[in-house]
């Protein structure tokens, strides 16, 4: 491409296996929901990547996934986020040009709208930043900005970081013989059933069937984990977490019924997930959104309150429109 791509960069289309097979290198740590063979698992129409390619160090230095339906581009298809991903040393100049042989080879298919998830601020803040300022300019919208929650990881222990009132609950239900545990895989479906029922309970959707979480762990060992708090062996909480970067780890399916709120066995779930962080050398655990894109936020104040008073930290994930 012509312009500040120059001689070092190269922006690229893939849309076969042979081309993805091909691809270089990353010069930086790709977000999980990012990764080829992650994103493959999708399964929506026409995927396109798009990648920047610098030629001096024969390295990829961004990357966005597309699927087009129609007259409508999405990324993602079906994740908690899409969107562009960028080596944090690419000229702004550049990331504009990827930016716009991206769009060129949308509108040359024929597509009017594009909806873009990105990843909350602070999984990369540079590039969020950048792309608030940098999207209008092709002709995007805001069209939402969810409130987002992450817990800092740092040595020191859960019981000081949160909140009076949650470390009462914490010592409440280790005194009643709660206990915090990784699972296998083998414990999965009983998990996937508790988390059923525990959704049916607040009258909201699983977004991934059993088979697909089962892949996902299946083909991520590595990156996919599981966790329960029981007493005995009765299951009181459950958590899925998927480890976006080495240093990111996403807690995806928090559940616990109504019928264990006076234990709070959450609190001790969010204990475990800390430690487990502070014993990998991870420095963020993502609490995620709490407010669903189609409802208030002021409806889940309380949702916000507690993960506040975990030690949450507040950023922002935007999702931008063009029509």
């Amino acid at each position: 491409m012509p312009g500040p791509l120059g001689a070092t960069y190269e922006a690229k289309c893939l849309t076969s296996p042979a081309e993805l097979s091909a691809l270089p290198p990353f010069a930086f740590e790709v977000f999980l929901y990012l990764q080829p063979a992650h994103v493959a698992l999708q399964a929506g129409p026409n995927w396109q990547v798009f990648v920047l390619v610098n030629h001096s160090t024969g390295q990829v230095v961004g990357i966005t996934h597309l699927f087009r339906e129609q007259d409508l581009a999405r990324t993602p298809w079906r994740a908690p986020f899409g969107g562009m991903q960028l080596h944090q040393d690419v000229p702004e100049a550049v990331a504009r040009t990827f930016l716009q042989y991206v769009h060129l080879h949308l509108r040359d298919q024929n597509v009017q709208r594009v909806q873009w998830l990105q990843c909350p601020d602070v999984y990369a803040p540079g590039t969020n930043e950048w792309m608030r300022s940098a999207l209008p300019a092709f002709r995007y919208s805001l069209q939402h900005d969810q409130c987002n929650h992450h817990i800092p990881v740092t040595e020191a222990p859960f019981q000081k970081i949160i909140h009076p009132s949650l470390k009462r609950r914490l010592t409440k239900c280790l005194n009643a013989g709660f206990t915090f545990q990784q699972e296998t895989v083998a414990e999965l479906p009983e998990a996937y059933a508790f988390l059923q029922r525990c959704r049916e309970e607040k009258q909201k959707p699983l977004s991934l069937s059993l088979e697909q979480l089962t892949r996902y762990f299946e083909l991520f060992p590595d990156r996919y984990f599981l966790f329960t708090v029981r007493q005995g062996q009765e299951v009181a909480a459950v958590g899925v977490a998927v480890l976006i970067t080495p240093d990111l780890l996403n807690h995806l399916y928090p559940a616990s019924p109504r019928s264990f709120n006076a234990y709070s066995p959450t609190v001790l779930l969010n204990a475990g997930l800390y430690h487990f962080c502070q014993t990998r050398h991870i420095s963020i655990l993502d609490l995620g959104v709490s407010a669903p894109v189609d409802e208030s936020e002021e409806d889940y104040s309380g949702l916000f309150t507690f993960k506040e008073r975990l030690g949450g930290v507040e950023s922002r994930k935007p999702t931008f429109l063009m029509e």
